[in-house]
């Protein structure tokens, strides 16, 4: 079975991901991973915090999400961040802000 692994989250400058494979009784890392520099995603969430936002402007970004994180989070807690429906389920959001606030400080855009 396939497993999901994200780089040290206390240190924002290594958001690499991995998959695992378990084959019966053996556990070992695939020869294969995927990766994704991170770089872009939080120096944009840093001029976000840094520019601010108004209260009165409807909709208000949350956070800037790199798709390493958004797999971590559908393959640790079930929630699929790209899936339309997702949005619209309140508990879900919910439950994905605390996620963001917990566990990725780092790319909250306020």
């Amino acid at each position: 079975m396939a497993k999901w692994k994200v780089g040290d989250k206390s240190n924002p400058g290594s958001l690499q991901g991995t998959f695992e494979y378990e084959s019966g009784s053996t556990t070992g890392e695939s020869v294969w991973s995927v990766q994704q520099d991170e770089k872009p995603f939080l120096e944009q969430a840093k001029r976000d915090r840094d520019t601010g936002q108004k209260d009165n402007v409807g909709y208000k970004k949350f956070a800037t999400i790199p798709d390493i994180v958004a797999i971590d989070i559908l393959n640790k807690y079930g929630i699929d961040i790209h899936d339309p429906n997702t949005m619209r389920d309140r508990d879900k959001m919910i439950k994905f802000r605390n996620i963001i606030k917990t566990e990725y400080k780092y790319l909250l855009s306020y």
